[in-house]
């Protein structure tokens, strides 16, 4: 399969402190991946290396099969259309409407025509359950509801590749469920898209992408499914995906399609 995003002996340090360490994982079209792991672990420098916003020490970056590296900054912006980044926060220009938001993603990075846009903002302000919100400034609006603003404006410019940062950290679990929701049925309605969500939160990983990338101290420990992951991962990976799953009710354990013998074993 085409690889959308690849990195190859990725390494990256700052002030003479290693972030990231030989890294290496790609993600082919049309995959749902999770890049998880603990805070402090190297996955915020990965996601700002794939966009080109710095350049990795070693290594490379490819992003539809071109070479991020060392292209210039016009190169860069015409990629960067093809990528839907929705940040942590939301990150909306506070002097724009909701509306206006989403539609200066389309202006800058698509040909749509205004009636064009009117309809694409219409449809997702409706599909994240926000559709009475185009007329509002961002401080009307809750932290989930700014989060679901910017999931739609990452996607507003129908892009290849769907990049999502910690898009449930610091809300609360319905909240957090509801946001999940959107984007898999947003992503999932849009066949072929490829897309990565980052985040430390293991339950909302592993709901999100049978694959996950797992990054510890800058080195990627783990890249497989999380279901075999839990069983047979090293010691480390096995600890850290289980302990926030052990104790969970049991009824739920099985919502998650936990793997029986997991269930098993702790239960």
């Amino acid at each position: 399969m085409t690889a959308m995003i690849e990195l190859s002996h990725v390494s990256k340090s700052f002030k003479e402190i290693s972030v990231l360490k030989d890294i290496s994982f790609k993600v082919s079209e049309g995959e749902k991946v999770t890049l998880l792991g603990p805070g402090g672990s190297g996955k915020s420098t990965i996601l700002k290396i794939i966009l080109g916003i710095i350049s990795p020490d070693a290594g490379t970056v490819n992003l539809f099969g071109t070479e991020m590296v060392g292209v210039s900054a016009d190169e860069r912006q015409l990629m960067l259309r093809n990528v839907g980044m929705a940040f942590q926060q939301g990150a909306l220009f506070d002097y724009m409407t909701v509306g206006e938001n989403i539609t200066f993603a389309m202006e800058h990075m698509t040909s749509k025509t205004p009636e064009e846009i009117d309809r694409k903002i219409e449809f997702l302000l409706d599909r994240v359950k926000l559709a009475k919100t185009r007329d509002m400034l961002p401080y009307e609006l809750s932290g989930g509801m700014k989060r679901r603003v910017g999931i739609a404006r990452a996607l507003a410019t129908d892009p290849k590749v769907a990049i999502f940062d910690e898009p449930t950290s610091g809300l609360d679990p319905v909240t957090s469920t509801i946001i999940l929701n959107m984007i898999d049925e947003l992503i999932d309605s849009d066949e072929g898209k490829t897309s990565l969500l980052c985040t430390t939160n293991v339950e909302i990983g592993i709901r999100y992408a049978d694959r996950v990338i797992l990054i510890h101290d800058g080195v990627v420990v783990a890249d497989g499914p999380w279901r075999e992951l839990l069983l047979d991962g090293s010691d480390w990976v096995k600890n850290f995906l289980s302990v926030r799953l052990i104790g969970l009710d049991q009824e739920y354990a099985f919502e998650l399609d936990l793997p029986k013998k997991f269930i098993d074993l702790h239960w």
